[in-house]
This record gives structure tokens, C-alpha cells and sequence, in this order.
């Protein structure tokens, strides 16, 4: 009954890494999703290159886009076909490998008697594996590196992954990222201290923009965040240990 995003405009270069914050809520979703050619925008245009995405089609476009959303679930097949989206025989089974390994899985797959034919679910196959919600996220994550697109868009890809874990996992995505056109969606901000430039989403509008320091200095909403979600981090650290 109301819009989501409100007078919210912006332009990525090739090959930059943006990151889109901001509490629950505030429109960074929608704008993936909008990115991703699944909404139709109700006003204005999303252009690549000068050419909207229906001028492209939205399939080649999608072809172009290596996407990780938070509430994505694997299909009830087995975990190649998962990450590479063909018949396991006609998979690349060292790209399969190495992607599994830079996610964060495969010494998972490794325990498995079927390894990477291990069907996930019992749905097809009664000694399917039922994945953790961490090992869900890696899974979906070595999908995304599997298909290699242009564009690398992830939603919130660490948010069933505790704080130590999200560094490690971070760093591997700041090398996926690497000649991409790379969009970051993350609630937690230290996250995205690597990112080109950070837009600060606020009732669905971009309220602040800029680097990490740059947004620090600025004293605005983007540092109240972080400063609070830093405390929380250290408090917690400390706790564990």
C-alpha cells in the first residue's frame, strides 16, 4: 500500500564493490531483488550499460549474476548438483573441488561415504544429509562461485555464522569479488569495511554514502550503528572466552 524505496538513485562502476546497509527493514532486499531482475520497478529504470533489462532479456541478464540470498534453500538433490546445476558427471569436478574448499565445505563433503553425490534430504534418497544452516549458507556460497557471472550479488550470506567464522568467510568473498561488479548486503557493518563504498539505507532511502572512514568521520547514523554493533561484538568475544 505504500512504497518500499523512496527517490533512491545510484550508479555502480564496473568492478566495484558496493555495500548496501541498514537496520531490518529498510529496503536493501528489495533493491537485490530489483537488481536481480525478479521485481519490476512500479517507477523509474534499472540500466546496464544504457540498456534496461528487458532490452537485454531477463534471462541473459540473469545469466550474468552470481547471487547468494539469505533465505535461499538447496533442492533435494545431491550437493554437486546443487552448486553446479548439471548432471554430476557432466560437472568440471576440480572447479566442483576448489569451490567447495574456498566455502568453507569440503572437509564436510570429504566425511561423506557418497561425498559430493550425497543427496541433501531424505526426500530422494534415505540417506540424504540434512545441512546446518552455516553449512546451507557455504553450500549456496560455492553455487555462486561455481557459476563464475560478472556480477556478484550477496544477501546477507553470513547471518547463521557466528562473528569469527563471518571474518573468515569475509575474506574469502573479498577474493571472489575481485574484477567483479560485487553487491554486499550485511547487517553486521564491520563486514563491509573492505567494500568501495557503503550506502546507509534508512526507510527506504539512502541517507548516507561513502567509504567506511569517510562514514566514520561523518558521525552520522552509519558510526551509531557501528560503534553499538562493535560493543556488542567485543562483550560477546569476551564471554566466549
Amino acid at each position: 500500500d505504500k512504497p518500499v524505496l523512496k527517490n533512491v538513485s545510484f550508479k555502480i562502476s564496473a568492478d566495484e564493490k558496493i555495500a548496501l546497509v541498514g537496520n531490518n527493514g529498510a529496503g536493501k532486499t528489495t533493491i537485490v531483488k530489483l537488481l536481480c531482475g525478479l521485481y519490476q520497478p512500479t517507477g523509474g529504470e534499472i540500466l546496464i550499460d544504457g540498456k534496461s533489462i528487458n532490452d537485454i532479456g531477463v534471462e541473459n541478464y540473469q545469466d550474468m549474476i552470481s547471487v547468494l540470498f539469505q533465505d535461499t534453500s538447496p533442492i533435494a538433490l545431491s550437493i554437486a548438483e546443487n552448486v553446479c546445476g548439471c548432471e554430476p558427471d557432466d560437472a568440471d569436478q576440480k572447479k566442483l573441488y576448489d569451490c567447495l574448499k574456498k566455502a568453507g565445505l569440503l572437509s564436510k563433503v570429504n566425511t561423506l561415504p557418497k561425498k559430493e553425490k550425497t543427496y541433501i534430504t531424505q526426500t530422494l534418497d534415505e540417506k540424504g544429509i540434512v545441512l546446518s544452516g552455516g553449512e546451507t549458507q557455504k553450500l549456496l556460497l560455492a553455487k555462486a562461485m561455481y557459476k563464475n557471472g560478472p556480477m556478484l550479488i550477496l544477501d546477507e550470506p553470513t547471518s547463521a555464522l557466528d562473528p569469527i567464522a563471518e571474518s573468515t568467510i569475509y575474506e574469502e568473498y573479498n577474493q571472489m569479488a575481485d574484477h567483479k561488479t560485487a553487491v554486499f548486503i550485511s547487517h553486521r557493518l564491520a563486514s563491509t569495511k573492505f567494500c568501495d563504498r557503503i550506502l546507509f539505507l534508512d526507510g527506504g532511502q539512502i541517507v548516507e554514502e561513502g567509504t567506511h572512514n569517510e562514514l566514520m568521520k561523518k558521525g552520522g547514523k552509519y558510526k551509531e550503528i557501528f560503534d553499538i554493533q562493535s560493543h556488542y561484538y567485543k562483550e560477546e568475544a569476551s564471554n566466549e572466552n
